[in-house]
Protein backbone atom coordinates (compact mmCIF):
# COMPACT_ATOMS: atom_id res chain seq x y z
CA UNK A 1 0.00 0.00 0.00
CA UNK A 2 1.41 3.38 -1.24
CA UNK A 3 -0.14 6.30 0.97
CA UNK A 4 0.80 10.47 0.17
CA UNK A 5 4.03 11.27 2.69
CA UNK A 6 3.45 14.92 2.10
CA UNK A 7 -0.60 14.84 2.98
CA UNK A 8 -0.82 18.46 3.00
CA UNK A 9 -1.57 17.50 -0.72
CA UNK A 10 -4.47 15.89 0.05
CA UNK A 11 -5.88 17.87 1.60
CA UNK A 12 -7.75 19.71 -0.89
CA UNK A 13 -9.95 16.54 -1.34
CA UNK A 14 -13.52 17.54 -0.07
CA UNK A 15 -16.66 15.80 0.97
CA UNK A 16 -19.52 18.18 2.28
CA UNK A 17 -18.46 18.42 6.03
CA UNK A 18 -19.46 22.18 7.21
CA UNK A 19 -20.20 26.04 5.66
CA UNK A 20 -17.10 26.96 6.41
CA UNK A 21 -15.65 24.19 4.20
CA UNK A 22 -18.11 24.58 1.85
CA UNK A 23 -17.46 28.64 1.38
CA UNK A 24 -13.60 27.40 1.26
CA UNK A 25 -14.42 25.25 -1.54
CA UNK A 26 -16.18 27.92 -3.59
CA UNK A 27 -13.92 30.81 -3.14
CA UNK A 28 -10.92 28.38 -3.81
CA UNK A 29 -12.67 27.58 -7.38
CA UNK A 30 -13.47 31.20 -8.05
CA UNK A 31 -9.66 31.77 -7.53
CA UNK A 32 -10.58 34.97 -5.77
CA UNK A 33 -7.52 35.56 -3.35
CA UNK A 34 -8.85 38.74 -1.83
CA UNK A 35 -11.80 36.60 -0.69
CA UNK A 36 -9.88 33.99 0.34
CA UNK A 37 -7.79 35.99 2.93
CA UNK A 38 -10.77 37.39 4.51
CA UNK A 39 -12.13 34.10 5.02
CA UNK A 40 -9.35 32.90 6.44
CA UNK A 41 -8.55 35.79 8.62
CA UNK A 42 -12.15 35.87 9.59
CA UNK A 43 -11.52 32.43 10.64
CA UNK A 44 -8.83 32.70 13.00
CA UNK A 45 -11.77 33.58 15.53
CA UNK A 46 -14.95 32.26 13.97
CA UNK A 47 -13.23 28.59 13.03
CA UNK A 48 -11.24 28.46 16.52
CA UNK A 49 -12.72 25.40 17.11
CA UNK A 50 -13.25 23.99 13.50
CA UNK A 51 -10.55 21.36 13.21
CA UNK A 52 -11.15 21.55 9.09
CA UNK A 53 -10.24 25.30 8.93
CA UNK A 54 -6.83 24.06 9.92
CA UNK A 55 -6.46 21.85 7.86
CA UNK A 56 -7.49 23.90 5.03
CA UNK A 57 -6.10 26.94 5.75
CA UNK A 58 -2.80 25.62 6.44
CA UNK A 59 -3.25 23.96 2.62
CA UNK A 60 -4.17 26.81 1.03
CA UNK A 61 -1.24 29.03 2.35
CA UNK A 62 1.27 26.14 1.82
CA UNK A 63 -0.07 25.89 -1.83
CA UNK A 64 -0.02 29.92 -2.59
CA UNK A 65 3.64 30.01 -1.11
CA UNK A 66 4.02 27.64 -4.10
CA UNK A 67 2.78 29.02 -6.90
CA UNK A 68 5.04 30.69 -9.51
CA UNK A 69 6.19 34.25 -9.47
CA UNK A 70 7.44 35.35 -12.68
CA UNK A 71 9.88 38.75 -12.80
CA UNK A 72 12.31 40.81 -14.59
CA UNK A 73 14.87 41.04 -12.25
CA UNK A 74 17.49 38.63 -12.93
CA UNK A 75 17.83 35.20 -11.14
CA UNK A 76 19.17 34.68 -7.66
CA UNK A 77 21.76 32.15 -7.08
CA UNK A 78 19.69 28.91 -7.43
CA UNK A 79 16.52 30.80 -9.30
CA UNK A 80 15.45 29.48 -12.66
CA UNK A 81 16.41 32.42 -15.02
CA UNK A 82 13.69 33.55 -18.34
CA UNK A 83 15.55 33.84 -21.71
CA UNK A 84 15.30 35.42 -24.99
CA UNK A 85 14.71 32.70 -26.66
CA UNK A 86 16.16 34.34 -30.07
CA UNK A 87 19.34 35.93 -27.99
CA UNK A 88 19.68 33.74 -25.07
CA UNK A 89 19.91 36.51 -22.96
CA UNK A 90 18.59 36.78 -19.76
CA UNK A 91 15.37 38.39 -18.73
CA UNK A 92 13.69 37.69 -15.93
CA UNK A 93 13.01 35.33 -13.45
CA UNK A 94 11.08 32.63 -11.83
CA UNK A 95 10.48 32.37 -7.78
CA UNK A 96 7.81 31.49 -5.83
CA UNK A 97 6.11 33.83 -3.70
CA UNK A 98 6.64 31.50 -0.57
CA UNK A 99 10.61 33.30 -2.19
CA UNK A 100 8.97 36.54 -1.95
CA UNK A 101 7.66 36.03 1.28
CA UNK A 102 9.04 33.44 3.78
CA UNK A 103 5.78 34.51 6.27
CA UNK A 104 3.86 32.46 4.15
CA UNK A 105 5.45 28.98 4.99
CA UNK A 106 5.54 30.20 8.58
CA UNK A 107 1.71 31.21 8.70
CA UNK A 108 1.14 26.91 7.31
CA UNK A 109 3.07 25.95 10.01
CA UNK A 110 1.44 27.91 12.69
CA UNK A 111 -2.00 26.87 11.70
CA UNK A 112 -0.77 23.07 11.56
CA UNK A 113 0.59 23.29 14.66
CA UNK A 114 -2.37 24.70 16.76
CA UNK A 115 -4.58 22.41 14.75
CA UNK A 116 -2.49 19.48 15.84
CA UNK A 117 -2.20 20.74 19.35
CA UNK A 118 -6.03 21.43 19.74
CA UNK A 119 -7.37 18.27 17.31
CA UNK A 120 -4.46 15.68 18.34
CA UNK A 121 -6.70 12.91 16.83
CA UNK A 122 -6.75 14.31 13.71
CA UNK A 123 -3.88 12.54 11.64
CA UNK A 124 -4.31 14.21 8.63
CA UNK A 125 -3.34 17.65 10.32
CA UNK A 126 -0.56 16.13 12.19
CA UNK A 127 0.93 14.64 8.76
CA UNK A 128 0.73 17.69 7.12
CA UNK A 129 2.17 19.36 10.19
CA UNK A 130 4.84 17.09 9.70
CA UNK A 131 5.54 17.82 6.20
CA UNK A 132 5.67 21.68 6.49
CA UNK A 133 8.32 21.07 9.23
CA UNK A 134 10.54 18.62 7.27
CA UNK A 135 9.97 21.11 4.15
CA UNK A 136 11.49 23.87 6.01
CA UNK A 137 14.60 22.04 7.06
CA UNK A 138 12.76 21.71 10.58
CA UNK A 139 13.51 17.51 11.06
CA UNK A 140 14.07 17.68 14.52
CA UNK A 141 10.32 19.04 15.05
CA UNK A 142 9.16 16.98 12.51
CA UNK A 143 10.30 14.07 14.08
CA UNK A 144 9.07 14.99 17.28
CA UNK A 145 5.36 15.06 15.51
CA UNK A 146 5.53 12.02 14.51
CA UNK A 147 6.31 10.70 17.92
CA UNK A 148 3.27 12.18 18.75
CA UNK A 149 1.51 10.81 16.08
CA UNK A 150 2.75 6.91 17.03
CA UNK A 151 1.78 8.30 20.61
CA UNK A 152 -1.99 9.40 20.05
CA UNK A 153 -2.18 6.46 17.58
CA UNK A 154 -1.24 3.88 20.21
CA UNK A 155 -3.37 5.11 23.47
CA UNK A 156 -6.44 6.14 21.05
CA UNK A 157 -6.69 3.91 17.98
CA UNK A 158 -10.41 4.43 18.18
CA UNK A 159 -10.29 8.12 18.37
CA UNK A 160 -8.08 8.42 15.07
CA UNK A 161 -9.74 10.70 12.22
CA UNK A 162 -8.18 11.87 8.91
CA UNK A 163 -10.38 14.94 6.90
CA UNK A 164 -13.40 16.19 7.60
CA UNK A 165 -13.49 14.65 10.84
CA UNK A 166 -13.89 10.70 8.93
CA UNK A 167 -12.47 7.46 9.36
CA UNK A 168 -8.46 6.79 8.13
CA UNK A 169 -8.35 5.86 4.58
CA UNK A 170 -6.58 2.52 5.99
CA UNK A 171 -6.08 0.95 9.15
CA UNK A 172 -4.01 2.41 11.63
CA UNK A 173 -1.28 -0.15 11.84
CA UNK A 174 -0.92 -0.05 8.03
CA UNK A 175 -1.09 3.78 7.55
CA UNK A 176 0.74 5.32 10.21
CA UNK A 177 4.16 2.93 10.08
CA UNK A 178 3.95 3.45 6.67
CA UNK A 179 3.49 7.33 6.28
CA UNK A 180 6.01 7.50 8.95
CA UNK A 181 8.19 5.13 6.27
CA UNK A 182 8.65 8.37 4.18
CA UNK A 183 10.56 9.78 6.78
CA UNK A 184 13.11 7.29 8.04
CA UNK A 185 14.24 7.03 4.19
CA UNK A 186 15.15 10.67 3.54
CA UNK A 187 16.73 10.73 6.99
CA UNK A 188 19.03 7.82 6.32
CA UNK A 189 19.70 8.95 2.59
CA UNK A 190 21.07 12.20 3.67
CA UNK A 191 23.66 10.42 5.50
CA UNK A 192 25.25 12.77 8.40
CA UNK A 193 25.48 12.00 12.14
CA UNK A 194 22.33 13.92 12.85
CA UNK A 195 19.89 13.01 10.21
CA UNK A 196 21.03 9.12 11.15
CA UNK A 197 20.41 9.57 14.67
CA UNK A 198 17.14 11.48 14.34
CA UNK A 199 16.15 8.11 11.63
CA UNK A 200 17.33 5.55 14.46
CA UNK A 201 15.11 7.47 16.60
CA UNK A 202 11.83 7.32 14.54
CA UNK A 203 11.84 3.96 13.81
CA UNK A 204 12.70 2.72 17.22
CA UNK A 205 9.30 4.89 18.15
CA UNK A 206 7.53 3.28 15.34
CA UNK A 207 8.36 -0.14 16.46
CA UNK A 208 7.38 0.66 20.25
CA UNK A 209 3.99 1.18 18.79
CA UNK A 210 3.53 -1.11 16.11
CA UNK A 211 6.12 -3.85 16.42
CA UNK A 212 4.38 -6.27 13.65
CA UNK A 213 5.09 -3.98 10.50
CA UNK A 214 8.53 -4.44 8.90
CA UNK A 215 9.87 -1.44 7.32
CA UNK A 216 11.59 -0.01 10.69
CA UNK A 217 13.38 -3.29 11.28
CA UNK A 218 14.47 -2.80 7.19
CA UNK A 219 15.86 0.41 8.23
CA UNK A 220 17.79 -0.08 11.36
CA UNK A 221 19.32 -2.72 9.54
CA UNK A 222 20.90 -0.38 7.22
CA UNK A 223 21.93 1.92 9.70
CA UNK A 224 23.61 -1.02 11.12
CA UNK A 225 25.06 -2.00 7.81
CA UNK A 226 26.18 1.37 8.19
CA UNK A 227 28.04 1.35 11.05
CA UNK A 228 29.56 -2.39 10.02
CA UNK A 229 27.63 -4.20 12.34
CA UNK A 230 26.42 -7.40 10.46
CA UNK A 231 25.43 -9.30 12.93
CA UNK A 232 22.75 -6.52 14.35
CA UNK A 233 22.19 -6.03 10.63
CA UNK A 234 21.42 -10.02 10.07
CA UNK A 235 19.21 -9.80 13.40
CA UNK A 236 16.83 -7.13 11.91
CA UNK A 237 16.41 -8.27 8.85
CA UNK A 238 15.52 -12.01 10.03
CA UNK A 239 13.30 -9.82 12.47
CA UNK A 240 11.56 -8.18 8.88
CA UNK A 241 11.37 -11.01 7.02
CA UNK A 242 9.24 -13.32 10.37
CA UNK A 243 6.97 -10.02 10.43
CA UNK A 244 6.83 -10.37 6.61
CA UNK A 245 7.34 -13.28 5.08
CA UNK A 246 5.65 -12.81 1.59
CA UNK A 247 7.72 -8.92 1.10
CA UNK A 248 10.07 -9.48 -1.40
CA UNK A 249 12.09 -6.36 -0.91
CA UNK A 250 12.60 -7.53 3.02
CA UNK A 251 13.60 -11.17 1.70
CA UNK A 252 15.92 -9.89 -0.78
CA UNK A 253 17.95 -7.79 1.56
CA UNK A 254 18.05 -10.68 3.88
CA UNK A 255 20.03 -12.56 1.56
CA UNK A 256 22.29 -10.01 0.29
CA UNK A 257 23.13 -9.77 3.53
CA UNK A 258 23.54 -13.76 4.03
CA UNK A 259 25.67 -13.07 1.04
CA UNK A 260 27.94 -10.95 2.74
CA UNK A 261 28.31 -12.69 5.54
CA UNK A 262 29.13 -15.85 3.46
CA UNK A 263 26.50 -17.60 4.66
CA UNK A 264 25.98 -19.27 1.23
CA UNK A 265 23.70 -21.80 1.14
CA UNK A 266 21.65 -19.23 3.55
CA UNK A 267 21.37 -16.90 0.98
CA UNK A 268 20.68 -19.28 -2.37
CA UNK A 269 17.48 -20.12 -0.10
CA UNK A 270 16.60 -16.43 0.44
CA UNK A 271 16.99 -15.88 -3.01
CA UNK A 272 15.14 -18.78 -3.98
CA UNK A 273 12.20 -17.85 -1.85
CA UNK A 274 11.93 -14.44 -3.63
CA UNK A 275 12.03 -16.20 -6.71
CA UNK A 276 8.60 -17.77 -5.81
CA UNK A 277 6.85 -15.15 -4.41
CA UNK A 278 5.00 -12.51 -7.04
CA UNK A 279 7.15 -9.74 -7.14
CA UNK A 280 8.99 -6.82 -9.18
CA UNK A 281 11.16 -8.27 -12.23
CA UNK A 282 13.62 -5.99 -11.10
CA UNK A 283 13.82 -7.96 -7.59
CA UNK A 284 13.60 -11.12 -9.26
CA UNK A 285 16.45 -10.19 -11.26
CA UNK A 286 19.04 -8.89 -8.58
CA UNK A 287 17.93 -12.56 -6.40
CA UNK A 288 18.61 -14.58 -10.31
CA UNK A 289 22.05 -12.52 -10.18
CA UNK A 290 23.21 -13.32 -6.50
CA UNK A 291 22.57 -17.30 -7.03
CA UNK A 292 24.57 -16.70 -10.18
CA UNK A 293 27.26 -15.28 -8.33
CA UNK A 294 27.11 -17.60 -5.34
CA UNK A 295 27.30 -20.69 -7.42
CA UNK A 296 30.11 -19.32 -9.58
CA UNK A 297 32.34 -18.89 -6.77
CA UNK A 298 32.68 -15.37 -7.02
CA UNK A 299 31.43 -15.38 -3.13
CA UNK A 300 34.49 -17.38 -2.31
Amino acid sequence: MKLPILTLLALAVFARADEFSDEFKRIRESKDHGSMVKLLEEGETKQADNANYYALAANYWWSFADQPNLSTKSAKAGEPSIRDPKTDKEVGSISTNGDLDPGLRQRALDLTTRGFEKFPERLDIGFGLAQVQFKMGKKKEAVATLGSILKVSKEKPGDLKWGNGEKLPAPAAEMVPESIHGYTVPLFEEGTEESTQLCKELAEATIAAYPEHPFCYNILAAIADTKGDQKEMLRLLKLAHEKAPEDALVLLNLAEAQRGAKLSKEAIASYKKVLALEADEELKDAAKEGIEALKSGEEE
